[in-house]
C-alpha cells in the first residue's frame, strides 16, 4: 500500500508526462516521460532500447488494455519499479 505521500509524488510525475492534461498517458507521451525517467536514472541504454522497454510497459501495464496509461495503471508501474529494481519515487 502506498502512502499518501508517494501517491502525490506519483501524481505529480503522472501529470509530467501527461502533456496534452487530458488524466491519461498516450502511448507517445508515456514512452517519451518513460525515456526520460531512465537516462534521469542514469541507465545506460541506446535510446533504441528504452523505447523497447516503454513499450513492454506499456504492454505490461495497461491493464485495460485501451492502449493509454491511466493514473492507476502508472501506480502499478510504479509500485513494480519501487518493489523490483529499488527505485524510490525521490529519484524521480
Amino acid at each position: 500500500m502506498l502512502d499518501e505521500t508517494t501517491k502525490s509524488n506519483i501524481k505529480e510525475i503522472f501529470d509530467r508526462f501527461d502533456t496534452n492534461h487530458n488524466g491519461v498517458l498516450d502511448r507517445e507521451e508515456f514512452c517519451k516521460g518513460f525515456a526520460d525517467l531512465l537516462k534521469t536514472l542514469s541507465e545506460d541504454q541506446s535510446d533504441q532500447e528504452i523505447q523497447k522497454i516503454a513499450e513492454e510497459a506499456i504492454e505490461k501495464f495497461d491493464l485495460n488494455k485501451n492502449g493509454q496509461i491511466e493514473l492507476d495503471e502508472f501506480n502499478q508501474l510504479m509500485i513494480f519499479l519501487i518493489n523490483e529494481k529499488g527505485l524510490s519515487v525521490d529519484d524521480v
